[in-house]
């Protein structure tokens, strides 16, 4: 199923939206030159970070670069990850330094979080991710890695 379109306040609909990568470059990627394509790239570049260390799971993306935004100015991401996500990263620095939050907003020029796909709290953070900063119900993307 596609992407819905955007609501009247420019966010998508409520709900985990399941897309190919495809589909995401295709609807958020922007023009040659443009913010979105900047924003895409890092996107992309991180996707493609993540599995170069094995790792799975899958990506929600949230913010304004899967609104109706003209020009985002990042893209916010939960990484589901594998119940050894904590385990992977304790063992390599470099894995280490990709998950870290602030050396993702600081260099990527991204929000970015992680959670193990087993945690207790996982259905708790997804209740949260599913709202805007001003408290706003919303869709997110849901991307395999």
């Amino acid at each position: 199923m596609p992407i819905p379109p955007f609501r009247q306040d420019g966010w998508l609909p409520v709900g985990h939206h399941r897309a190919a990568w495809e589909e995401i470059g295709a609807r958020f990627g922007g023009g040659p030159g443009s913010r979105r394509a900047l924003v895409t790239t890092r996107l992309l570049e991180l996707r493609d970070s993540l599995r170069s260390y094995g790792i799975g799971g899958y990506l929600l993306l949230d913010g304004s670069y899967v609104s109706a935004k003209p020009e985002p100015d990042d893209f916010d991401v939960l990484l589901v990850g594998p119940a050894t996500i904590q385990v992977m990263k304790d063992g390599d620095s470099g894995l280490a330094t990709l998950l870290d939050a602030e050396h993702a907003e600081k260099v990527g020029g991204y929000t970015l979080f992680y959670i193990p796909s087993d945690s207790p709290t996982l259905a708790t953070l997804l209740t949260l991710w599913d709202l805007s900063v001003d408290g706003i119900a919303k869709g997110v993307v849901e991307v395999e890695l």
